[in-house]
């Protein structure tokens, strides 16, 4: 009897050891002033915790799956599902069912190296996509496409209206990655990067609007900068010093003068994560 037991407390101790589960998130407490509601808030303005796990499943096949809770002051204090996903990759590629939150209004386009104060704007809404990621089609060259519905209607139901394409090649320094999709008044984008070592600097554009990004180290601070001009209008400078390899401070600023959001925003953030 005992050797039963210590034999299936074994078997539990591999199964769990196999099955790579991983806890991940962020606590942040904030100061900010967001133009869009009017108002300059200081609290604990985001919790953030992601579970995720995967499991070899043999030949070459593997499956993962992972979710994300958020807590959020800007959505009244509620807790939200951010989304979750189950991937099941091997030789063929990879497919991916996830279920998302979108929207965000956004303060700049495209790569907005300054701005993640996305989160902080306007309505979230759930989508769910069906993505199909090709496998290696040669070195430094990927390509997805997916299938979703681009509307807030329907909830996290979709029928699969929409489908749309990423293309991305990187060597050394370089990258160069497009989007493109079949939805009404959808534009295809194209992004290139190019990291010169002191500096990452990256150009965006998609129909009329035009970003170009610089960010740089500074020490133990990140410092970067970007300017969107065309449709939508916006310059904003971000600032992040790490006070250890968990702790940050960080400032955000964007000044929008044409778009969704006009006006000037400002965070500043410490955030630990683990």
């Amino acid at each position: 009897m005992k050797k039963t037991l210590i034999a299936m407390a074994a078997v539990a101790v591999a199964g769990v050891a196999s099955a790579q589960v991983s806890l991940t998130g962020t606590f942040n407490v904030d100061m900010q002033n967001t133009t869009s509601v009017s108002q300059k808030t200081i609290g604990v303005n985001d919790a953030i915790l992601s579970a995720s796990a995967s499991e070899d499943l043999g030949g070459g096949m593997a499956v993962a799956v992972n979710t994300t809770f958020q807590t959020k002051g800007g959505r009244g204090q509620t807790v939200s599902n951010n989304g979750y996903s189950f991937d099941l990759s091997g030789g063929f590629g990879k497919f991916t069912v996830k279920s998302y939150l979108s929207g965000g209004g956004g303060l700049s386009a495209g790569i907005s190296a300054a701005n993640d104060m996305n989160s902080i704007h306007r309505a979230y809404y759930a989508r769910t996509r069906i993505q199909y990621t090709f496998p290696a089609l040669a070195d430094g060259l990927s390509a997805f496409i997916k299938w979703d519905k681009n509307s807030a209607t329907n909830g996290t139901v979709s029928d699969f209206s929409t489908t749309g394409y990423n293309v991305s090649y990187a060597t050394g320094p370089f990258s160069l990655g497009t989007n493109g999709s079949n939805a009404a008044g959808a534009k295809n984008d194209l992004t290139v990067t190019f990291d010169a070592g002191v500096a990452k600097v990256a150009a965006y554009s998609a129909g009329n609007t035009t970003e170009f990004t610089l960010t740089a180290p500074v020490g133990a601070m990140n410092v970067g900068m970007h300017i969107a001009r065309g449709d939508a209008a916006a310059t904003g400078v971000v600032a992040k010093y790490a006070l250890s390899k968990r702790t940050a401070l960080s400032y955000n600023y964007v000044n929008q003068t044409k778009g969704r959001t006009i006006g000037s925003n400002y965070r500043v953030r410490l955030g630990h994560s683990f």
